[in-house]
């Protein structure tokens, strides 16, 4: 089921989520997922706190604290 991708257009353009296609295809082709994995879009706070984080610990790790 939902083998080709013509299939998978028609059921989208019949107004079906495309996350619910997808549960779908991997249920009815008995696909087996071991591992999710973490997908995120980090802002630019969190960017920040990584830099500063990274920056504490090296310069920890380089004795300057």
């Amino acid at each position: 089921m939902l083998e080709t991708p013509e299939e998978r257009v028609k059921l989208l353009k019949a107004g079906i989520p495309s996350k619910e296609i997808e549960r779908l295809y991997i249920l009815y082709n008995n696909i087996k997922i071991v591992n999710r994995p973490i997908l995120f879009e980090p802002d630019e706070s969190g960017i920040q706190k990584w830099k500063d984080h990274t920056a504490r610990h090296e310069a920890s790790a380089a004795g300057c604290i």
